[in-house]
């Protein structure tokens, strides 16, 4: 991973700021490569059979619990379950940036979140190249509306993403290594809409929920209105 692989927007808009001071802007250079030089990006990820029935929908036979997840997957026969972490690097150097110097933890923690973006993005990129079908969902995290974030147990099992990537979940729910990602990515052959009305999407003039948020972007509106 490479610093210029980055979304720097996207990482200004982790980190609340609208810009930096020159001295904080190089800062933030230095933590963008010391970020990557720590990070070891690792996915997996398995093709499953969808099945909507009226309890809900199944991924492999496991039922998703919730109606977002259902509603997400309409029109799809099979889905993608991926994860993703940049491992345990990672962690330790924002957990050492803590004890002694917050303002490089916080610009860390923003970087990490955008490159774990990165990773995703670049897996879901190939995933579209391999893969036999027209249309992809946008990915959805167990944690999103109504699907619960418990079943990130289940999931992790359906990956075997100890033994193959490292990462685990703890009894609160939280994946370890942090910096990691697991969403499902719905498979079909006809077009398919977001069910996400309550997290970030790729827009912020298409968001249902842009007005007050804290990572609202007015340029995404004023593109959308051109």
């Amino acid at each position: 991973m490479k610093p210029e692989e980055l979304d720097r927007s996207e990482i200004m808009m982790l980190l609340r700021s609208p810009s930096l001071s020159a001295e904080l802007h190089a800062v933030l250079e230095d933590c963008m490569k010391q970020l990557c030089s720590a990070a070891q990006p690792r996915t997996v990820w398995r093709m499953l059979p969808v099945a909507h029935a009226s309890d809900g929908v199944r991924i492999g036979g496991l039922l998703l619990g919730g109606n977002d997840i259902a509603l997400h997957l309409t029109g799809c026969k099979e889905a993608v379950l991926l994860a993703a972490t940049l491992s345990a690097p990672v962690d330790a150097l924002i957990r050492r940036a803590e004890v002694c110097d917050m303002t490089r933890a916080v610009m860390y923690d923003a970087i990490a979140g955008a490159a774990i973006e990165h990773v995703c993005n670049q897996l879901e990129t190939q995933l579209k190249k391999e893969l036999d079908y027209p249309f992809f969902t946008e990915r959805f995290s167990a944690g999103y509306g109504d699907f619960p974030i418990a079943q990130q147990h289940e999931l992790i099992r359906m990956l075997d993403a100890p033994r193959k990537i490292g990462l685990t979940v703890t009894p609160q729910n939280t994946l370890l290594p942090m910096k990691s990602v697991t969403a499902l990515i719905g498979l079909s052959h006809q077009p398919v809409k977001d069910a996400r009305r309550f997290c970030c999407g790729k827009s912020c003039g298409e968001c249902p929920n842009r007005d007050g948020c804290v990572y609202f972007r007015e340029e995404d509106t004023t593109k959308l209105k051109e």
